[in-house]
């Protein structure tokens, strides 16, 4: 089971292939989490994107590969894997909120 730390949404993929979409989220940056159904049991997996949301007030967002956290969408095989993941990317978005928040003053 994923970590409800920072979830603020879980819906069905909105590309109409089915499939569960996770988004978390702490301050401007994300991450999207999405689990596409498979044949087989042993074939699931989660694809994650680093994502950055466009404003405070909504879940409108762009995918993100400028971040030294992920430069391409990244695979994870497990839930627990996934979890040690978003640990230690919302302590990276963090940092990253607040150096940006430094550079905007």
């Amino acid at each position: 089971m994923l970590t409800h730390e920072n979830l603020e949404l879980t819906r069905t993929q909105p590309d109409g292939n089915g499939g569960v979409q996770f988004l978390y989220r702490v301050k401007n940056y994300g991450i999207a989490a999405c689990s596409r159904p498979k044949e087989e049991i042993a074939q699931i997996n989660w694809e994650v994107d680093v994502i950055k949301f466009k404003d405070a007030n909504t879940l409108n967002f762009d995918v993100c590969h400028a971040t030294e956290l992920a430069a391409n969408t990244l695979t994870f095989h497990n839930d627990k894997s996934l979890n040690e993941f978003l640990k230690k990317a919302f302590v990276y978005f963090d940092e990253l909120n607040v150096l940006e928040g430094m550079m905007t003053k």
